[in-house]
């Protein structure tokens, strides 16, 4: 009887078994390996010679590395205000009684761009905002360097990114929203509350575990950058406009043979990362118990 009762608990880890044996081999092993390699100095190939944490010191005395990580985040501000704000309104929109049969038909549409290759969308971005002979300086009769000044790149690539995001972080609002039963906002509004009264003190506050996805998602997916910008800019690509993602350094210094200066750049993205969503887990769940 305990043999039986060992082996129909043990089924459960079966089911896991797989999944462990994923993870342990392609995540863990990896990211413990990286960590151990960014003490070392390492080429690819040889010996590996202990450092210590000078790989770290050379990364936070390297300009190139803050001009990268400075750009990053300013994708990630200026991208993410417009994508929140614009995807919660939509979703808002599309959730109200306004919208009705139509509602199948503007969920695909929103949506639609985040469908799009990656490649794709860049490539056509940059037909968009050619400087010689983009549709928009077709149509204004002007040459804007969109793609050629610092000034206009980065905010043609904050144009991109919020393009392809609005319509993935729509979904996940609009997931969010369904999860508030309406009989709960009818209530509200028979007492007398407004639709803004409805929104601040009834959608805003039941919504916030969907917050928090959504942000700690963007804030992942914004300092983890890469195909968009250099896709975008690849012609003009310049160091010295400081346009280029933090994960750009990562692979310049594997291209470059320096292993563990790569994987220090990579744990020092993981602490930038974990200490932004720490302070977004603190700020959307600081009330709660």
């Amino acid at each position: 009887m305990n043999r039986y009762k060992l082996k129909k608990s043990a089924v459960p880890y079966l089911f896991l078994l797989p999944f462990m044996v994923i993870y342990l081999l392609f995540f863990l092993w990896p990211a413990l390996y990286s960590l151990g390699l960014s003490f070392f100095k390492y080429s690819g190939y040889g010996a590996a010679k202990w450092v210590g944490l000078q790989n770290y010191k050379n990364l936070f005395n390297y300009d190139t590395m803050w001009k990268c990580l400075g750009n990053t985040v300013f994708y990630f501000i200026f991208s993410f205000i417009p994508t929140m704000a614009f995807s919660f309104l939509l979703a808002l929109a599309v959730k109200s009684k306004f919208v009705g049969r139509m509602r199948s038909v503007y969920k695909p549409l929103i949506f639609l761009p985040q469908i799009c290759a990656v490649v794709a969308s860049s490539l056509c971005f940059k037909i968009i905002f050619g400087e010689r002979v983009g549709v928009i300086n077709q149509i204004l009769g002007k040459t804007i360097p969109f793609l050629t000044n610092p000034a206009w790149m980065r905010w043609t690539v904050v144009t991109l990114l919020s393009w392809r995001g609005i319509g993935w972080y729509f979904i996940i609002y609009l997931s969010g929203l369904t999860t508030i039963g309406e009989d709960i906002t009818e209530a509200a509004s028979i007492d007398g509350a407004s639709g803004l009264q409805n929104l601040w003190h009834i959608i805003l506050p039941m919504m916030k575990p969907t917050f928090m996805v959504a942000f700690i998602t963007n804030a992942i997916g914004s300092f983890k950058i890469y195909t968009e910008p250099n896709l975008l800019l690849a012609q003009n690509y310049d160091p010295s406009m400081k346009v280029a993602p933090y994960i750009n350094l990562i692979i310049n210094s594997m291209s470059g043979g320096q292993f563990g200066m790569a994987a220090a750049a990579g744990w020092i993205l993981v602490a930038v990362i974990l200490v932004l969503t720490l302070i977004q887990l603190k700020v959307l769940g600081g009330d709660e118990e």
